[in-house]
């Protein structure tokens, strides 16, 4: 986000901004008002433990500000930065590329395996009668289809909590961006004034920094390794191609469109796809998780020490 787009940002979140920013500078009227009556009353009863107390609040609320104003500006300029080297803001990122996981490789995956079932399913029941009706036998010629249909009845069942995930994330994600910065950042300003809420205005702080720099920074990355991961497998020789070169001509032939299905477009590539799925589906996003966490914790440490 370069200057002209903050020029053109900032009249859009005036309206989110206000409610957040008139409580904020209530609180800390509010917050300059007890410092003043505790210095008054230093002098008036002569106590210097409420001049203590009065220069060491007046030194949390100009922290209190400076980290407001500090935080803000990197996250702006952490998303000017990413934009410069992604070419977009890194939540349209992460939310393009959710949609594409979504849309391009978990649904078309999902129909192949439903497609592989029901043609496995209608295969598996054709049937043919061998002897006379009454001392003959009915038999299935193609019954291990059953085996086939079954199998992928269960990666379709177990594939459902990962499918869930990327919905999951795309809410998580859409929540941190209308969320962080004009409610998060302000409360936690806000709880920051006042003694007893300092430590959890701490946290909540650093928690929209990392909110509005590395979470979102997260799906950049992944956007980057999953899209040549896909590129290469798209490029992946035929299954069939490759038995043909192995001397197994007529079983390749068998098994390919000519034959009664093709393994490599109804099982073994929408397997593969399917690595993608759980990949963005459990490994990642407990990646990002961590790595956000993992700020989170070391932030809160680093300015409590250096500002509590």
């Amino acid at each position: 986000m370069g200057f002209e787009q903050f020029i053109v940002f900032v009249p859009q979140m005036s309206g989110i901004w206000d409610a957040s920013l008139s409580l904020f500078m209530l609180s800390l009227a509010i917050m300059v008002l007890i410092i003043a009556l505790a210095y008054m009353a230093s002098q008036f009863l002569k106590k210097p433990e409420y001049e203590n107390f009065a220069s060491l609040e007046i030194y949390q609320v100009f922290v209190s500000v400076l980290l407001f104003i500090s935080i803000g500006g990197i996250a702006i300029f952490s998303n000017s930065i990413t934009e410069a080297f992604a070419g977009s803001d890194p939540v349209e990122i992460g939310r393009s590329y959710l949609a594409y996981v979504s849309e391009k490789i978990a649904l078309p995956t999902m129909m192949s395996f439903e497609t592989l079932k029901l043609t496995m399913q209608f295969v598996g029941s054709i049937s043919a009668r061998w002897g006379a009706s009454v001392w003959g036998a009915v038999l299935l010629p193609f019954g291990g289809c059953s085996v086939v249909e079954k199998a992928a009845d269960v990666v379709l069942m177990i594939s459902v909590p990962f499918i869930a995930s990327l919905q999951a994330q795309m809410i998580l994600l859409e929540g941190i961006d209308g969320l962080a910065l004009p409610f998060v950042l302000p409360a936690g300003a806000l709880l920051r004034l006042f003694p007893p809420t300092r430590d959890a205005g701490t946290f909540m702080m650093c928690s929209a920094l990392a909110a509005l720099t590395v979470y979102p920074f997260t799906y950049v990355i992944c956007d980057r390794i999953v899209h040549v991961m896909v590129s290469h497998e798209t490029e992946r020789e035929d299954i069939t191609d490759s038995l043909r070169v192995q001397g197994f001509g007529s079983f390749a032939d068998m098994m390919s469109a000519k034959g009664v299905f093709h393994p490599e477009k109804m099982i073994f590539r929408p397997i593969r796809m399917l690595s993608f799925v759980v990949l963005q589906g459990a490994f990642l996003p407990a990646l990002s998780m961590t790595l956000t966490i993992a700020f989170i914790k070391g932030t809160t440490k680093f300015v409590s020490q250096k500002f509590g």
